[in-house]
């Protein structure tokens, strides 16, 4: 009974450490959709902090082309059907937890357009929300209006670093996303 007990207990202690370890060291940004294309983006650095939180950093891949949108440079991957340009908002630091990926997943929001398009819809912003998941990080597509970010006049000052809410998140179609989902790992 004894070994059973200290069995459990490295087995949820090694489970905690797995999960502590998803937030250390570098970790490819993948992004992937039913049909099994998956196109990894770039890689992010994390750093742990004494509080339990990690610093990170981001860079993305070479393959992600430089185009002149809406007056400003985007990095943006095209595919068939879509082009996916990054928009990073960096409104505070870059420190994340396991329950709060929040700065992360603002860093990695896209816009969507037609892959000859010379414009951006700030109406067609895609948002992964992600959780810490086996080991690694997932994130579902979500549809989400970039106004606040393009416009941050139009939020209330005391929601300027975070200005999105969950009801300003829609579950995005996979059918019309080209890539619904992220996975860091």
């Amino acid at each position: 009974m004894k070994r059973l007990l200290c069995a459990a207990m490295l087995c949820l202690s090694y489970g905690a450490v797995a999960q502590a370890d998803v937030l250390s060291g570098s970790r490819t940004i993948t992004l992937s959709n039913e049909q099994g294309e998956r196109v990894a983006i770039g890689r992010v650095v994390f750093t742990p902090e004494t509080d339990g939180r990690a610093r990170f950093s981001i860079k993305l891949d070479d393959r992600l082309e430089e185009f002149f949108l809406a007056m400003r440079p985007f990095r943006c991957l095209t595919g068939a059907t879509q082009r996916l340009c990054n928009f990073p908002v960096e409104r505070e630091a870059p420190l994340v937890s396991e329950h709060d990926l929040v700065p992360l997943e603002y860093a990695l929001m896209f816009m969507r357009t037609a892959p000859a398009a010379l414009h951006i819809n700030p109406f067609n912003g895609v948002y992964y929300r992600m959780k810490v998941v086996d080991g690694r990080i997932e994130g579902v597509v979500h549809d989400v209006d970039m106004e606040p970010f393009i416009v941050p006049d139009s939020v209330p000052q005391e929601r300027r670093t975070r200005p999105l809410r969950d009801a300003d998140l829609s579950p995005g179609d996979p059918r019309s996303h080209w890539m619904p989902r992220i996975t860091i790992e």
